[in-house]
């Protein structure tokens, strides 16, 4: 009989990676679906890149092209036929053959850690969604393994176990340009949206070194996003 499922959400860096160094570089999205482990450490995976131009998608297929680690890219045609979601103004879907030992994906599955969301990477951090039938305790020890064994930094955001995962399934983070994400997780962290409020908006403007009118325009645009609003 399997335990009570531990769900949990990772930032993750980590260095000498590929994936994080395109999204340091350029201001792109790059979301990944899944690989496949061939010989001499060679991996295929697939991934979605998006931003708010295609200009920038094109900039950051120069920057993965020019790395490396990565040996060849090709581009999907996406099927027109049926409806799929855009994460952003412009995508472009490539499969990547390239050095799998730049990944830290192996670190976690080796741990019994389950992926079970695309893994989103933008602004040189990667977003992990992660299934186990560990406890909690266990989970931050592994997790300590991992940042050891890879010179990585984790950070847990959510981490919810059976029952307690009520909740509506994760903000869709990638709809948000760099700056709307960067204001909406400070708030988050600060405890905006607590109850009672931990901290105001004139607190938060002034952390970010904005007016609290421009605060309230970047947080309200980021929640009719993520609300699926705009």
């Amino acid at each position: 009989m399997l335990n009570t499922p531990t769900r949990l959400t990772l930032e993750v860096w980590h260095p000498d990676c590929w994936v994080l160094e395109t999204s340091r570089q350029t201001d792109v999205g790059l979301l990944s679906y899944g690989c496949y482990s061939g010989e001499d450490d060679t991996t295929r995976s697939m991934f979605t890149l998006y931003a708010d131009e295609t200009a920038t998608i094109d900039a950051a297929v120069d920057v993965i092209r020019d790395s490396s680690a990565v040996y060849g890219i090709g581009e999907m045609v996406r099927d027109h036929r049926g409806h799929v979601p855009k994460p952003g103004n412009a995508t472009r879907e490539l499969l990547v053959d390239h050095d799998g030992t730049t990944q830290i994906s192996d670190e976690f599955t080796d741990r019994g850690f389950i992926p079970a969301a695309p893994v989103d990477t933008r602004d040189n951090t990667e977003v992990w969604t992660l299934v186990t039938d560990e406890s909690r305790d266990r989970v931050y020890s592994l997790l300590e393994e991992v940042e050891s064994e890879r010179d990585a930094s984790i950070t847990v955001t959510s981490i919810t176990q059976g029952s307690e995962d009520r909740r509506k399934t994760p903000l869709p983070m990638n709809r948000l340009s760099s700056r709307q994400r960067e204001i909406f997780r400070l708030a988050r962290a600060k405890g905006y949206y607590d109850h009672p409020r931990a901290v105001s908006a004139g607190n938060l403007a002034e952390d970010l070194g904005i007016s609290t009118s421009t605060f309230h325009e970047h947080i309200r645009k980021a929640e009719a996003k993520l609300l699926g609003q705009h």
